[in-house]
């Protein structure tokens, strides 16, 4: 059978071959949300640089200074976490791959992201993750200025392992029948091809 590019939905591309499966998931926002995010980012820089002002040129030792440089603090923590969901939103994509008998996963911005790696053998319960969208935690993850709201997850020894950020129902649904279908015809014809060879 020969590799060819697949895809669900807008986001999700795939390529299976009878040794291989891998999974690109995009991680771009409309036009509009994205103006929106980086409004936002401005705004967050902009308050940064007042804050930092203020506390330069308060007087030392005054409770005004002490205010500045905490809040100075404050925003810093905003402007990395922003402006890293941004970049991903700009750059990101989740990359999933299943060869011979392990199973990669890797959160990667442009080039960067180290990958994780888990053996097929060791995989338990995959499968989707219900969505709740009663529940405030659950349905902020999946708000477009955050990084969270994975779909898909299983367990891998005591360690419980998610991905598929926000993707429809539907789409996490097809997904997962692609990748469950590869966890068992893959690492099975790895073992066979060995045993050929150690004929």
């Amino acid at each position: 059978m020969a590799e060819r590019t697949q895809t669900i939905g807008e986001r999700i591309q795939f390529k299976r071959s009878p040794d291989e499966l891998q999974v690109v998931i995009t991680q771009q926002i409309p036009r509009h949300k994205e103006a929106i995010f980086f409004a936002w980012i401005v705004a967050l820089f902009c308050a940064l640089f007042a804050f930092i002002y203020l506390w330069l040129t308060s007087p030392s030792e005054s409770d005004q200074r002490i205010f500045f440089a905490v809040g100075s603090a404050f925003v810093t923590f905003f402007v990395v976490r922003y402006g890293k969901v941004f970049l991903w939103r700009r750059m990101g994509k989740e990359m999933i791959r299943i060869r011979e008998e392990e199973l990669t996963i890797r959160n990667a911005i442009g080039s960067s992201g180290r990958p994780q790696v888990f053996q097929t053998d060791n995989i338990r319960k995959f499968g989707v993750i219900p969505y709740d969208f009663t529940k405030f935690g659950q349905f902020m993850d999946r708000a477009f200025w955050e990084m969270g709201g994975e779909t898909l997850g299983f367990e891998h020894f005591k360690s419980k392992i998610r991905f598929g950020k926000q993707l429809e129902e539907k789409e996490a649904k097809q997904l997962a029948r692609v990748i469950e279908k590869a966890l068992v015809e893959i690492p099975k014809r790895t073992r066979a091809k060995k045993k050929k060879a150690e004929a």
